[in-house]
């Protein structure tokens, strides 16, 4: 009880000297053995948490909690020699009680979904809703698992099913407001937002993506204070030192855009939207051969559509007519391939299409 109590508040040292005095007074308990492991698990040490783990589960082979951390130890283990993530899978499909434990049935879940089996991590969820049907949280993995699979519709069902039950969660309200931002449901998710921030407001991802609402509406001032905010909660949030990138680009203060990319770009490092970003920011600044370069490196590093015409209309500016040419035609090649892409980029495209169709006959005039 002395070993429980200490771990419980966080005194790691003296919950594995009490748990191993107990385990020198009754050594074939196995209860002492999973509770050595958990607490060594806890100080990071997994390599002597499975040790102990591996012991318990020998010794009492029905124990679903001697499963349940030696799968999470395992997992944590930094070695090349196995798949940890399907070692510590393989484990908790071992575990006799495995159908009716929702957290091992969660932990399993996350493993399958890792592992890139989402079929089996939905019908993992399906089964511990079944267990406790008012789980939020397993609601919200489970959302979380669609959205990731760009399955929307029952990404946002599953949230919806979660907040009629606590209006005030914040994971679902973030992951369903971020659903509403990408169809341009701004003010839907602005509302959503404020429920959160009543219920709590330090939290940098939700001023975050407040801020991106506002953003999208023009309101610049605005999103600027919220992801300053933000800032002050997450400094190494990579994200917001984007987006304030972004806000101050929309505002005008190129240096003051260029530092806070540079700044995501240090936290999050060859990122190609980051650095496609710089190009812009950059460009505006005049300097052209550093622009150049960093559209260049983030063609490289990813083609996206909306880089590639940015690309393109920077070498029109610069009079490098061919490889304007060029960088319009690798745009519609991986828009394309990508399906389509935004209605605006297509118009800004036509445009600098008949742009470049004209030039010909402008020199032939002159």
């Amino acid at each position: 009880m002395r070993g429980v109590i200490a771990r419980v508040e966080g005194e790691l040292e003296d919950a594995l000297s009490w748990f191993k005095k107990a385990l020198e007074i009754s050594a074939n308990s196995t209860t002492y053995l999973v509770n050595i492991g958990r607490v060594y698990f806890l100080m990071g040490n997994h390599t002597l948490a499975v040790e102990y783990l591996e012991k318990a589960v020998k010794g009492n082979p029905s124990d679903s909690k001697a499963y349940y951390w030696l799968a999470r130890a395992v997992y944590h283990l930094d070695t090349d020699l196995f798949n940890t993530c399907e070692k510590a899978r393989d484990l908790l499909l071992q575990a006799p009680s495995l159908q009716n434990s929702v957290e091992l049935i969660v932990f399993l879940a996350k493993l399958m979904g890792e592992l890139g089996d989402t079929t089996a991590a939905i019908q993992a969820y399906e089964r511990a809703l079944q267990l406790e049907p008012e789980n939020l949280d397993v609601m919200f993995k489970m959302g979380m698992l669609y959205l990731r699979n760009n399955n929307e519709d029952p990404a946002f069902a599953m949230l919806g099913k979660a907040l009629s039950y606590d209006s005030t969660h914040q994971q679902c309200i973030l992951a369903a407001g971020s659903i509403m931002q990408a169809h341009g449901d701004h003010d839907v998710a602005l509302n959503k937002y404020r429920v959160a921030a009543d219920a709590c407001d330090y939290n940098g991802c939700l001023w975050n993506n407040i801020a991106v609402c506002l953003f999208a509406k023009g309101r610049l001032a605005q999103a600027h204070s919220c992801l300053k905010k933000a800032s002050f909660i997450c400094p190494l949030d990579y994200k917001i030192n984007y987006n304030l990138g972004l806000v101050h680009q929309a505002m005008g203060l190129h240096c003051s855009a260029l530092h806070f990319l540079k700044a995501a770009s240090e936290l999050k490092r060859d990122d190609p939207q980051i650095i496609g970003a710089m190009a812009v920011v950059l460009s505006n600044m005049g300097d052209v051969n550093n622009a150049r370069r960093a559209y260049q490196k983030s063609i490289g590093l990813d083609p996206k559509a909306q880089v590639i015409l940015n690309y393109a209309i920077f070498e029109f500016r610069q009079k490098n007519r061919d490889i304007a040419r060029d960088a319009l035609t690798h745009f519609k090649t991986v828009s394309s391939n990508a399906g389509g892409c935004r209605k605006d980029l297509l118009s800004k495209a036509d445009q600098l299409d008949d742009a470049l169709l004209s030039l010909p006959q402008e020199e032939e005039q002159a």
